[in-house]
């Protein structure tokens, strides 16, 4: 493989631009690179230069890499077109196990054999999306934390044939991007941050339902107690 360093990178596609996929396409343009965007929907350009305007300031208060032009982005009819030249793909269509699979299908009759698939899915292990892919080494769940324009967290899993030279990639792609990514070593449903987001709601709601406290108080009882020293 002649995959390059993740430093090095030049262009990304992301494919479904939705809430996720509109932050990611702004964040890659704060890094520098050239951006690739596809989404059926037809007001996916506006959105995305719409998202993008409001978070450059943002950027550029954080710090974003030289040369980073909100202009380096295009707009692609098909996943194919984007995908075609992308060193990387960034992958956010909706939570739907078929309508990935076909977009892995379709990303691969262009993609080079080195360009690495990440998943943003929130709930889908990797092994689940590999299971139609001709070259399912290169697939692995790269998880955001929503904005991830804004928000570092990333978790980063391989599946069941996934290559793991591509995990290691991965992480240190997303170090590079000024992202702070953590390693998953096992495949479940929703993976690390969102169980243990469930587990608090779920108490809650069981709490508010057992007639404990009412959902004012457990709400307060968070953001003016251990929300404050969380966030700290």
């Amino acid at each position: 493989m002649n995959r390059r360093a993740p430093h090095e990178i030049e262009r990304i596609a992301v494919i479904g631009a939705g809430t996720i996929g509109a932050s990611w396409a702004a964040y890659f343009l704060s890094r520098g690179l050239d951006v690739r965007v596809w989404d059926p929907d037809p007001y996916t350009e506006s959105r995305v230069r719409a998202l993008t305007a409001r978070a450059w300031p943002s950027f550029e208060r954080l710090g974003m890499a030289e040369g980073a032009d909100p202009d380096h982005i295009t707009f692609h009819d098909d996943a194919a077109a984007a995908c075609r030249d992308a060193e990387m793909v960034q992958e956010s269509a909706p939570e739907r196990l078929e309508l990935k699979h076909d977009l892995f299908a379709t990303m691969e009759t262009v993609l080079a054999p080195d360009a690495v698939i990440a998943s943003s899915t929130s709930y889908f292990p990797p092994s689940e999306m590999q299971a139609a892919m001709h070259h399912p080494g290169r697939l692995a769940l790269g998880h955001p934390f929503n904005p991830p324009h804004l928000i570092p967290l990333v978790e980063v899993l391989g599946g069941g044939q996934t290559d793991p030279a591509v995990v290691d990639w991965l992480m240190d792609f997303y170090a590079a991007m000024g992202r702070y990514p953590i390693r998953l070593h096992k495949e479940i449903p929703g993976h690390l941050v969102n169980r243990l987001q469930i587990a608090l709601w779920d108490e809650a709601a069981r709490l508010v339902g057992e007639g404990v406290a009412d959902a004012a108080d457990v709400d307060a009882a968070l953001v003016h107690g251990p929300g404050l020293r969380w966030a700290v």
